[in-house]
């Protein structure tokens, strides 16, 4: 399954909106194999903001999935008290990404075109969420 997130791997460009279209935004997205290729490790920076984080995904045993935490600089805010969790899953050239566990209405679902070295999707959860199209540099 670790073998999946290969097509990750690299810097990517990111660019999205809210979905009513307002608050854009960008960034770069960097996705790296830790020595061993037991995580792959995923840091992002936002332009003009001072929002950083790390990101590890990996392959819970027990759970026999992708799991993943995310560090930000920001802390663990209100949603958790250590990290942010996710359930990550690519099927083909879908990816999705639950906050928590799989299932959650909190969710990023998106497509990963391998040729254009794209992924186009969007984040939503009650209330909000935004969308985002990542392209490999």
């Amino acid at each position: 399954m670790l073998r999946a997130l290969d097509v990750l791997e690299g810097t990517w460009r990111l660019e999205g909106h809210d979905l009513d279209g307002s608050s854009p935004f960008t960034g770069t997205v960097t996705r790296r194999w830790l020595p061993g290729g037991h995580f792959l490790v995923q840091t992002m920076q936002m332009d003009g903001d001072e929002q950083e984080g790390a990101e590890y995904i990996g392959y819970d045993h027990a759970q026999q999935t992708l799991r993943s935490m995310f560090f930000s600089n920001e802390g663990p805010g209100p949603f958790c008290s250590f990290a942010l969790e996710y359930v990550w899953q690519i099927e083909g050239d879908e990816l999705t990404i639950w906050h928590g566990e799989k299932g959650s209405p909190a969710r990023f679902t998106g497509t990963i075109d391998r040729d254009a070295g794209t992924i186009d999707g969007q984040w939503e959860w009650p209330g909000g969420g935004y969308r985002a199209l990542s392209t490999r540099i």
